[in-house]
């Protein structure tokens, strides 16, 4: 659910509040709509949905692997196996006492539509992570040596409660499409 349906339910609930507080009989609540027309175009949803990805990638940005709390702003921009697995992720890395440095960087974002989830989008990026270290305590790099510096990814996208109103839910290597170099 995006931000303008949860106003939306909230408002409505606090007026149906009102009104049975006025009358002596209960009034039925209102029938949510469905969250997928909560777009009024596919390119205002597409847009939502690369807003919803740079502010993921702000947020893992900020995060101190040191400092669990830097996790939760991640988390918030993802549900289901993404959160899952960055909940693994960010767990094990501090349990190491991993250090990470630098920024990862988008380079393309493309938003389409998705015959596998007819209420989402999928989001084909590339991002430079040529500046992003990460180091164990006695300060050597954990980076696989085969890393390629800007990584080909695919996003699945659903409906969330999220400011943009898109969730990540899949993060997936990719080939094809667009390229990145």
């Amino acid at each position: 659910m995006n931000s303008r349906s949860v106003v939306a339910a909230v408002g409505a609930a606090v007026i149906v509040a009102l009104l049975t507080a006025c009358t002596p009989e209960p009034q039925p609540a209102p029938t949510p709509t469905p969250t997928s027309t909560a777009f009024a175009s596919e390119a205002d949803a597409f847009a939502a949905a690369e807003e919803t990805y740079r502010a993921y990638v702000d947020a893992l940005n900020q995060v101190d692997l040191s400092d669990p709390a830097t996790f939760e702003a991640v988390y918030a921009w993802t549900t289901g196996e993404a959160n899952a697995a960055s909940r693994q992720s960010f767990s094990q890395m501090h349990a190491e006492g991993l250090t990470v440095g630098g920024v990862s960087t988008p380079t393309v974002v493309e938003a389409r539509s998705s015959e596998d989830a007819p209420d989402g989008v999928e989001v084909a990026v590339c991002v430079d992570v040529s500046q992003v270290t990460l180091v164990n305590p006695s300060n050597e790099s954990v980076v696989a040596p085969d890393r390629r510096d800007v990584q080909s990814l695919l996003l699945d996208l659903e409906v969330g409660e999220t400011p943009t109103g898109w969730s990540i839910s899949l993060i997936s290597g990719r080939e094809g499409e667009p390229a990145c170099s």
